[in-house]
Formats: structure tokens, sequence, C-alpha cells
């Protein structure tokens, strides 16, 4: 299922293969099919934003928090990891894999150098009176914790602009800037970990959100940018296969996706 693009004669055919897929085998509510023009660089950002340059790669961060501290102050955009409902017999070893990942991938915020509006953090909602206990990465206490009213708004919002979340889930959704949640003519960025079952998937769809969107500023800085993601998810098909295209979705109510 590895799909290397190693140099060799064809290794350009296979990701022009790849985008083909991408670009017109989507659902076209999703992702238009016709080719745009080259976007500049800060296409979508405004003058508030740190002049650093938007290729800069930023230390990806994670927090827990409660819903009604959802969104974090003066952040510049986040994630959620959201589940559909909390740890049963059937999908406890899955939510397992996937909370495992979240400590994994990410350090956390506190400590952190980094401005909060040049964050994107990764958020594992846990119910407000549990937020301190969870800072120890029990897994097990944090699936038993997990903030299902923060999830339900968030699949709520998302579904505002667009997103279809009918599968088990989990998923991660993505705002950027923050204040864009929610918003119909916004996009937000969903990643459908639903059809990952195994410890390999599960970690391609988070090395995907914290390689190519949470490192990239470029995708995100001042609104998501669809060219650039669609050319994130192209250039991670080429390397570990095209099942990832069917669980990523950038999308707005409004038809800019």
């Amino acid at each position: 299922r590895k799909f290397e693009n190693s140099g060799r004669p064809g290794g350009f055919a296979k990701a022009s293969y790849h985008r083909h897929y991408f670009y017109h085998h989507h659902d076209n509510h999703y992702f238009n099919p016709i080719k745009p023009l080259p976007a500049p660089p800060f296409q979508n950002a405004t003058e508030s934003f740190s002049p650093a340059s938007p290729a800069t790669p930023l230390t990806p961060l994670r927090d827990y928090l409660s819903n009604d501290d959802i969104p974090p102050p003066d952040i510049g955009g986040y994630g959620m990891v959201v589940l559909q409902f909390k740890a049963t017999d059937a999908n406890r070893a899955k939510l397992g894999i996937v909370c495992r990942d979240f400590v994994s991938f990410f350090p956390k915020t506190k400590g952190s150098k980094v401005p909060a509006k040049d964050q994107m953090v990764t958020i594992w909602p846990i119910e407000s009176d549990f937020v301190a206990e969870a800072e120890k990465d029990d897994c097990d206490f944090s699936l038993q914790h997990y903030d299902l009213a923060a999830s339900e708004s968030a699949i709520a919002d998302a579904r505002k602009q667009g997103a279809k979340l009918d599968g088990e889930g989990p998923y991660l959704i993505g705002w950027a800037p923050s204040e864009t949640r929610g918003v119909p003519d916004k996009l937000v960025l969903t990643v459908d970990l639903s059809r990952a079952t195994t410890q390999s998937e599960i970690d391609h769809e988070f090395l995907f959100w914290k390689q190519k969107i949470v490192e990239d500023p470029s995708l995100w800085r001042g609104g998501f940018s669809m060219e650039r993601v669609r050319n994130a998810i192209g250039d991670f098909a080429d390397k570990y296969g095209t099942d990832i295209l069917s669980a990523i979705k950038l999308v707005s109510a409004k038809g800019g996706g």
C-alpha cells in the first residue's frame, strides 16, 4: 500500500496519477476539479499577522481543555480530536490508539514559547472537573472523561460549514483562524478516521495532520489555503497511498471547497 516516489523514471507519472485521482474522483461539492491559478504567498493573510514567513515550520502543540475553554484565547488556529461517542467494548482499542497518537505526536502547550497567535493546537476535550488530572496522559482516564459536550458542539459547527460527519469516527477537525468556526462561508478541515482500524493506518492520519497541516502554516495562516491543502494531500498520497484521499475534506457550506 506504500507508494514511494523514488525519483526513478515513472515517478512523476505516479504523482500525476494521484493528483488526477484527487481532483477528479472526489465529490465536487468538496473540491473544484478545475485547476486553479497558483496562489501567491500570504494570499489570505491580513496585516495583523506576524511578518514571519508563512513557510516557517511551527512547533505542533496539544492541550487538554474543557468545552468552556475551547478555543483558547488569541489562538491562531486549532484542531480537535472529535469522538461520536465515548469508548465502548467495541471501539476501546481503536480509541486507545488514537489517544496514544495524540500524546505521542504533539508536545504540550505548557512551556511553549510560540506566541498564541502563531499556534495551531490540537485539543483533546476533557470534562471540566478532570482537566488537571488529564495532564498525566493516562489514556484510559482521558477516554473515560472525554467531554462529549465539546465534541457535539464541534460536530454541529462543522456541519454548518458543510462537513459530512456521518461515520463512527473519530475525526480530526480544524479551523484557522479560530474565529472561522461555524461560519458557513469559511473552510473547515476534517480528517475521518472511521475506516482506519490498525495502528499503522491511524498513525498515517495523525502524521498527515502533523506534518502537512500543523507544521505548515502556509496552509492555514490567515485561513486555510485550498490549493496548498490539495497539494499537501497529493504529496502525502504519493508516499503513503491513496486511502488518505477519501479521509480528508476541506469544505464550506457556501461552495468555497
